[in-house]
Order: C-alpha cells, then structure tokens, then sequence
C-alpha cells in the first residue's frame, strides 16, 4: 500500500477496500496469462514472453494454478499417478536421521541418536497427531508437489507419549498470505513471505485458519499473523533466483491434460451412441395405418426403433478408433516429461519395456530423485528437524554438544541384482569405488552394514558355523579358506571340500 492508499483508509475504509481490490484484479489480469494452466491458452498468447521474475509471474497466477492442479489430481488418473509417484520415490519408507560425533563421544551421540527415533518415530511429532516423522515427509512433498509449496511450523508442546517438548505442525501454502505484498515498515513482503532491508527472510505472514475452510468464515476477521522465520520451515522447488513461493509440478502439463481428458471423453461418448442405436427399421409407404416410433431421447444398447416411412433396414457406422492408442501415447508422454516421472511408472503399461530401456530411464529418474533430496528437501525440511530436535532436546537436559545430524534416504531396490551385484564388485577389486561407497550407494548406512556383519561374524565363529556367504572363509565354489589351526574351524587338509 502506498501513503495515499494508507491516508485514503484513514478517512474513508470503503475506498481504499474499493482500491485494494481493484489493484488487485489490474495485477491478476496483468499476471495471470504467465502460464499456459492460468490463462487462456497457447493460441492468443504467443507474443505474452516479457523478461519478468518468478514473483511477479506467479504472484497472480499461483492461486488459480494450484486450485487447477488440485482438481486434476483428484479427478485425473495420469495427475494423481505422477503425484504418488514423486513421493513414493522421493521418501519412500522415509528419511531418516543419524547423529554424528566424534568417536570420544560415542556414549553421548548414542543416546541422542535414542532420542531422536524416540520422538520422530512416534505420532507425538505431529501437531495433528496423525504421522510420525516419515508420514509428515510424505505428507510435506506430496503437498508440495500438488500445490506448490508446503509449510512446517514449530509447536513448542509437551506430550506424555514423548520427552521432546517439541510438535511439527504442517500446513498447505494457501495459509500464507498473499495479500501481504509490497513495502512495509521493517522492510517488505513477497506474496506472505517477510523480508528485512538486508533480503533475509525473517517471518511468514500466516492465517489462523485455511482461507478456503469454512471455519476461515466463522472465525473473527483477525487477519494474518507474523511468525518467525526461525519457526517455519517453508518446502518449495526453486526454480529461478529469487523464486519466493513454489508452483505446482505438473504446472507444463495442465492444459495438455485438461485436452486429453476432454478428447477421451468424447471418444467414449461417441462410441457409446453408436453402440447404442443398432439400426433403423423404415416402413413403405400405403402399408396400413402404423406410423413409426417415436425416437427416445435415450439410447439403450442393442435398440432397433421403428420409423416411417419406406421399410427398410439401416444399420449405423460406429465411428473408427484407429490411431487414438498413438495419440494418447503421445500425449502421456508429454505429461510424463512434465512430471519428471517415467512414462511406464506414470501409465503402469510396461508393455514396451525391457530390462536396458528401463534401467536407463530409472536412472535418470533416480538422478532427478537424487537431485531433489539432496538439494530441497533435506537442506530445508531436513536441517531445519535436526536445529528443531537439538533446541528442543536441550530443555530436558540432554548434552548436544558435538553432535550433528546425517540424514540417510532409503534404500535403492535393484532393477536386477544378478546383472548389478556382479560389476559392484568388480569395481570393489579394482578400487573404482570403495565398499562404503557401494553400500551407500544403495541407499544404506555403511557404518551399521558393517557394524552388524562384524557381530554377526563373531557370533558364528564362536560356535564354529561357516557360511559361504563369508568371503573369507569360503570361496564361490564354497571351498573352504580358513586358516590352519584357528579356533573353531577345521583344518583345511582334513576338509572334505578340498579333496
């Protein structure tokens, strides 16, 4: 607002509501033809480029994009698929955290790490008292995915059920406010978002309920609220420097979806017509008095009316199908790049699938998965737990001092381990890649792998059991390697094995 919008609502509210909320329809007008999926089409609108930023570009258009993507998710196949399958792939069972500390440490990041699972394992995390930590990440990215951004805030509570005074409250993008937009007193806002002089986020600008619940309406007209930065973790893919609030990933894929939706219905509607009426039956004329039936304005499949005049028998061409399997393949397709999701995963059609197609395409999703992980969800949501958890943890007089925080994703399932495992290996004996990096590689924890393979090796040598799983005891033919004289293994003249 201006000084003379502020001077204006001094004296007269009702003009300066009149000029607020026609600034605003002049901005969505302005903005709104940013997007394919907010405007009105691709046909009209080929000179619309201008050298504007993502704030301004989606400032207008974020609303109507997200409450577009939201209906697609819920009433399109392929929208609802490609948003299941970004948050399978992205948190699968969920992302867990490991604490870190030096090995003098080891009895104090023990018990951190104890307490951690304790809390973010259980459904005392969640405000709503629905999730556990690894429900709320699913919950996080798939909002996210949908709407554009998701918001985690910081409930400083106690639970009985854990000894962490700390709650995740999670919250979809619509509770920031997007009015609060433009210069203000300590610095500005960006579509809810608060920044001081220096462009540091230092608050969100949040409502008390969601806008478009029913509550929003009963409640007292309190407006939004500042909460601190430090309270709000905010999830969003950033695509652009600067970028302040997210879009919805299957924002490119509106419109050819909304097209595909409208082309597949009316190819079923005209099949179903033609499958309906049969054919006609059309009295000569002069033959008595009947006259023909009258057409219904329902059709029933298998009908055959009677009409007048001129008996004759027609029957109808139902219209052809060829080529409509080759459009939608296309068409998905497109949607499936939009998406950044492979198209068989998007589909489920695995017809034209083997093993090298797949595997190239799987490992450019993973690349993508990867990318998303490492670079937005953990440096936001990922960190901003673990500065949570450690504020939190200290109140109850647990020492964090030297602890840090890794967080592991899951596990990679192979495509097909008899063709993968082997060059795992070989690149083991010929030092390309450490055994470390190979276990992490596949989404596990080197150092509890090795942890429980050391136990598990102690424990059978105690009660002299060999495997041929154990490399250095047995070879693949299963021959026996054990050292001459070891305690509790034969000795290998007098092993049958050898002969």
């Amino acid at each position: 607002m201006t000084w003379l919008d502020r001077t204006i609502g001094w004296f007269a509210p009702e003009a300066e509501a009149r000029r607020t909320r026609a600034r605003v329809v002049t901005e969505r007008l302005r903005a709104v033809n940013g997007y394919d999926g907010a405007g009105k089409g691709r046909r009209n609108t080929w000179t619309r480029g201008r050298d504007t930023s993502a704030n301004a570009e989606n400032r207008a258009a974020l609303p109507i994009l997200r409450a577009r993507h939201r209906e697609m998710v819920r009433n399109n196949a392929y929208a609802a698929s490609a948003v299941r399958v970004l948050t399978s792939n992205i948190i699968s069972t969920g992302i867990r955290p490991r604490a870190v500390s030096e090995d003098a440490l080891k009895d104090r990041r023990d018990q951190a790490q104890k307490s951690m699972l304790q809390w973010c394992e259980s459904t005392a995390i969640d405000y709503d008292g629905r999730h556990d930590l690894y429900g709320l990440q699913a919950l996080a990215v798939r909002t996210a995915m949908e709407a554009g951004d998701a918001l985690l805030v910081r409930v400083t509570q106690r639970d009985p059920r854990s000894p962490v005074p700390l709650k995740v409250r999670l919250l979809e993008g619509d509770y920031l406010d997007h009015t609060k937009n433009g210069p203000m007193a300590s610095g500005y806002a960006v579509q809810g978002v608060q920044f001081n002089k220096q462009h540091q986020r230092v608050g969100y600008w949040l409502h008390q309920h969601h806008p478009g619940d029913t509550l929003a309406s009963l409640a007292p007209m309190t407006g939004s609220k500042l909460t601190p930065a430090e309270d709000v973790i905010h999830l969003y893919e950033m695509l652009r420097p600067g970028q302040v609030r997210g879009v919805p990933r299957g924002t490119a894929a509106l419109m050819r979806m909304k097209n595909l939706d409208e082309y597949q219905d009316a190819r079923i509607e005209a099949q179903k017509s033609a499958a309906c009426l049969v054919g006609a039956v059309i009295e000569p004329d002069g033959e008595g008095d009947r006259k023909g039936d009258v057409l219904p304005e329902r059709l029933e499949p298998g009908m055959f009316p009677r009409l007048a005049p001129g008996e004759d028998v027609r029957f109808s061409t139902p219209p052809s199908v060829s080529g409509h399997g080759e459009f939608v393949s296309v068409e998905q397709h497109g949607i499936a790049i939009a998406y950044g999701v492979p198209h068989e995963s998007l589909t489920g059609d695995l017809s034209e699938v083997n093993y090298s197609s797949a595997r190239l395409g799987y490992l450019q999703f993973q690349r993508d998965i990867e990318r998303y992980r490492w670079g937005t969800f953990i440096p936001t949501v990922g960190e901003g737990i673990d500065r949570w958890f450690t504020d939190a943890v200290q109140l109850t007089g647990l020492n964090m001092e030297g602890i840090t925080w890794e967080w592991a994703p899951p596990e990679r399932e192979l495509l097909d381990p008899s063709r993968e495992v082997g060059p795992m290996i070989l690149m083991n004996r010929a030092g390309y890649r450490s055994l470390r990096g190979t276990i992490r590689s596949t989404g596990y924890e080197p150092d509890a792998i090795l942890k429980e393979i050391d136990e598990e090796r102690r424990w059978l040598k105690e009660r002299g059991i060999i495997l041929t799983t154990d490399a250095g005891l047995t070879s693949n033919a299963g021959v026996t390697q054990a050292r001459q004289g070891e305690t509790g293994f034969p000795d290998p003249a007098n092993d049958p094995a050898n002969d």
